[in-house]
């Protein structure tokens, strides 16, 4: 029996060396307790891991599940049980050497590929919401100053859409080359490779520690080592990026990204320095060195640097999957608890939203959760309420001087530009108008450069709201806008905003005005 030890840095004998290569797991009653314990943690990891994903599927239409891109993030949940319980496997039966280039070839390269998309899309994102606010504001100044009318044949500003559906086939990429090539380079090996189905057979089933130990088939994982190079400095460069992203949640996409990207920095290095250590790589012609105790007994508790990853995926499974879920129940609990409270009323977010300071906090909080667009659309249909409300105060006052022409004369542009550049919330409780009224032709421009921005499907900062009221609005502008051609809209918004946006803003100042 050789005695293990992690602290014992002293140099192994060749015979030492000899007897630990050829030193199984599955059948050696000196990991006894050891095989035990991996049958009832894999036990417990499947009930976890298969309430996890059917609870996160089940709430998928839930914001927080929206909010972190369901489809992408349950495909890396499924990547990564299938990952994790692969690698559970051999710590329980034997298995054909493919097995383990299937897991470390393919399964791995997809799921750390879906997860580095999953952190590309958070900074692609954030950076995107910030730009949509520069953006809503210089075409604002673009369109007003074109004097347009409404027509079929204006061209509007795609350029937007087009850098959202850029990114979507980026993170597609992403996910789907570094997969197919590593699928094509594992079945070119085999194929071309040096009497490969010997080497490492489909249905030949051994102990994989030893064929671990051995480095069976080790030309078959040059694949996963360029990989793991590849992904280990983009998890470098990944945490660099991440740490520039502001996140509303504690332990929200940010935490679990970052806290994820430097897991498995940290691991690549461990298995790097196991492998190179531990292993008989070099065959013969290194036998005369043997490495110390340490590491061939890391090598061993570690299974080859196995379970070290089996450790990251578990905990990227819970980060990914779980803590949303987790959230969510969280979240739902906070709104029951203050369902009477009169903060948690539509009521009070009215107030909420005629406020300039709460108003530019709930936009933080939106950039953050990547739907600013929702707060720009309020912002700016607040201003376009008043341009009407100025209208018809100007238009009062031509009308009492018995000169209706004198309105032509007023400049609409400058006190559009003057509510832009000091813009503030205000009630409009004090307003009243006619909803049915048509527009003014003075104040029709502005209405059309917010149907480009806001409903139009290549708008600039695109709401997501309901395809009657879109075909409303549609048909409103190509026959007689009305004023109040945006209402049904702006109740939609201001609803998505109280269900997603507002309870974030409730929980930040209950904490900050806590005693």
């Amino acid at each position: 029996m050789l005695k293990r030890s992690i602290f014992d840095t002293s140099e192994t004998s060749i015979d030492y060396y000899n007897a630990y290569l050829k030193k199984g797991f599955l059948n050696n009653d000196e990991y006894k307790i050891e095989r035990i314990f991996y049958k009832i943690i894999f036990i417990v990891f499947n009930i976890f891991a298969i309430t996890s994903l059917t609870l996160f599927y089940k709430l998928r239409q839930s914001y927080i599940i929206h909010q972190r891109n369901f489809s992408l993030t349950f495909a890396g949940g499924i990547a990564l049980f299938i990952n994790i319980f692969i690698s559970f496997i051999p710590q329980i039966f034997p298995v054909p050497c493919f097995l383990s280039v299937f897991s470390a070839n393919i399964i791995n390269p997809l799921v750390n590929f879906i997860f580095y998309s999953r952190s590309l899309r958070i900074i692609l994102f954030y950076r995107f919401n910030i730009f949509k606010v520069s953006s809503v504001k210089s075409r604002r100044a673009k369109d007003n100053h074109s004097n347009v009318i409404f027509s079929s044949t204006i061209e509007p500003n795609n350029y937007l859409p087009k850098i959202t559906k850029r990114i979507n086939k980026i993170i597609a990429a992403i996910v789907i080359i570094p997969t197919i090539i590593s699928i094509l380079a594992t079945f070119f090996i085999y194929i071309f490779g040096d009497n490969m189905l010997n080497k490492c057979p489909f249905f030949k089933f051994d102990d994989a520690m030893i064929a671990l130990k051995n480095n069976q088939g080790r030309e078959l994982f040059i694949v996963v080592q360029i990989y793991g190079f590849i992904y280990t400095l983009l998890s470098v460069i990944n945490t660099g990026l991440l740490i520039f992203i502001k996140d509303v949640n504690k332990y929200g996409a940010k935490f679990e990204c970052l806290s994820v990207s430097i897991l498995i920095t940290i691991s690549n290095i461990i298995n790097v320095i196991l492998q190179v250590k531990a292993s008989s790589k070099y065959g013969e012609k290194n036998i005369l060195k043997t490495p110390p105790k340490m590491f061939l007994t890391l090598f061993e508790i570690t299974k080859g640097g196995k379970m070290l990853f089996t450790v990251v995926s578990i905990y990227m499974l819970f980060a990914s999957i779980t803590l949303p879920v987790i959230q969510y129940y969280k979240a739902k609990t906070f709104s029951k608890e203050f369902i009477y409270d009169p903060m948690s009323s539509i009521q009070y977010f009215y107030k909420v939203l005629n406020s300039t300071a709460l108003v530019a906090e709930l936009r933080e909080i939106a950039i953050k959760e990547f739907s600013v667009e929702n707060v720009l659309f309020w912002e700016n249909y607040q201003i376009l309420q008043k341009m009407i409300y100025h209208y018809q105060l100007e238009y009062n006052k031509a009308k009492e001087l018995g000169d209706e022409r004198i309105l032509s004369q007023y400049d609409f542009e400058s006190y559009y530009q003057q509510q832009l550049q000091s813009f503030s919330s205000s009630s409009m409780d004090g307003y009243s108008y006619d909803p049915l009224m048509e527009v003014p032709k003075e104040i029709l421009p502005y209405y059309i450069s917010f149907y480009h921005m806001f409903i139009d499907f290549n708008g600039s900062a695109v709401v997501n709201i309901s395809g009657d009221k879109i075909r409303n609005i549609i048909n409103g502008m190509n026959t007689c806008p009305t004023v109040g051609i945006f209402d049904e809209a702006k109740d939609e918004v201001v609803e998505i905003m109280f269900s997603s946006i507002y309870p974030i803003l409730i929980r930040k100042n209950k904490i900050i005005n806590a005693p």
